[in-house]
């Protein structure tokens, strides 16, 4: 990193502070931000924009470990998960129970705070859910007290950047209910598209058939994947080959986007930093966006998708990308045979009297 780009972020993050605690003060600060760790926030985003973070756990060869762990190197973590996920390794995720929410909240409440819960898609896991009945069981204890539970119809940045909007607008003076209402107004806006590496990972969490993905694997066809109105991971398109894959989550991007000149997009990448990046140079050629923030996958929510996977997220103007969302089966099989076709050359015709 150049000298002048560590300065800058560094009078940033100092500035954003010295603005919270001068100008706004202890108003703004009486409630509490809180995500989970699938929304991809790192410890420099997290201790920046005062964000409190519940982790998830995950499983690797009957180990277990924290996704998120503020004393260790984020970027680091997700190579070695990611390595260890290519050469075989046994992964399994659970999702945060009631109880470890109640823990979590119970200590906030008691300093006199309300909170805003932001986590994971409902339509991906049972956190959202699991956070709701803690919060309706604290109510009891703590009856003067608040806890909002947001459903961010999304995940990893795209639920990340939207938290830190939350941030940016409490710094600025946003009530807790200006505060929800804003995020419920503007969540469907968030836009996540994405293209996975290697199929078998799709086909593990029930998103593709076994089928599809031996077809696929075989012809080298890359489904393009984005979050639907429900929350849940579709096939949007498909591509032939890696490169237009990327080439495509960015062309996506680049048409959508609105606005860009005063948007952060994030870039979430399964150890595929050349790809992130090469994604991120075909955005800034096209747009004139304000920053790219790229993170290594949560390795919890990366262990769905598998390593190689780039995402990006970008708020435009609703979901709909304007293409097909079917399988990609009948073009896959189409493709095998004009393979075949091709190896095999053209049927000889014998005739007969």
């Amino acid at each position: 990193m150049r000298l002048s780009t560590f300065l800058y972020s560094f009078l940033e993050t100092v500035f954003y502070r010295i603005h919270i605690r001068l100008c706004i003060g202890d108003f703004v600060m009486s409630y509490e931000l809180v995500t989970d760790s699938a929304s991809n926030l790192t410890k420099d985003l997290l201790d920046k924009y005062g964000i409190r973070m519940i982790s998830y756990h995950v499983s690797l060869d009957d180990a277990d470990y924290a996704c998120y762990d503020p004393d260790r190197d984020y970027a680091e973590a997700g190579r070695h998960f990611y390595e260890r996920m290519r050469n075989g390794a046994r992964v399994s995720t659970s999702l945060v129970n009631t109880a470890s929410f109640e823990d979590f909240f119970r200590p906030l409440l008691s300093e006199g705070k309300d909170i805003i819960f932001v986590g994971i898609s409902g339509g991906l896991s049972g956190t959202v859910q699991a956070a709701r009945i803690a919060a309706e069981d604290l109510k009891e204890e703590y009856p003067d007290r608040r806890i909002e539970v947001i459903d961010s119809m999304g995940a990893s940045l795209g639920e990340g950047l939207m938290v830190i909007g939350l941030s940016r607008l409490r710094a600025d003076g946003a009530t807790i209910d200006e505060a929800v209402e804003w995020y419920e107004a503007n969540k469907m806006d968030m836009n996540h598209v994405f293209t996975v590496d290697d199929l078998k990972y799709l086909q593990r969490g029930g998103r593709i058939s076994a089928a599809e993905a031996i077809v696929g694997s075989i012809l080298s066809i890359k489904p393009v994947l984005q979050a639907s109105d429900e929350g849940k991971i579709i096939a949007f398109t498909k591509m032939r080959g890696r490169k237009k894959a990327l080439k495509e989550i960015a062309d996506q991007t680049i048409k959508h986007i609105v606005h860009p000149e005063d948007q952060v997009i994030g870039i979430a990448h399964c150890d595929a930093p050349e790809d992130a990046e090469y994604v991120a140079s075909l955005v800034r050629e096209a747009c004139p966006v304000q920053d790219i923030v790229i993170r290594y996958y949560d390795i919890c929510t990366g262990t769905h998708v598998g390593p190689g996977t780039v995402a990006i997220f970008f708020m435009g103007k609703g979901r709909d990308l304007n293409d097909t969302a079917d399988s990609f089966i009948p073009q896959a099989i189409k493709g095998l045979k004009d393979s075949a076709g091709k190896l095999i050359g053209p049927r000889k015709v014998t005739e007969t009297a």
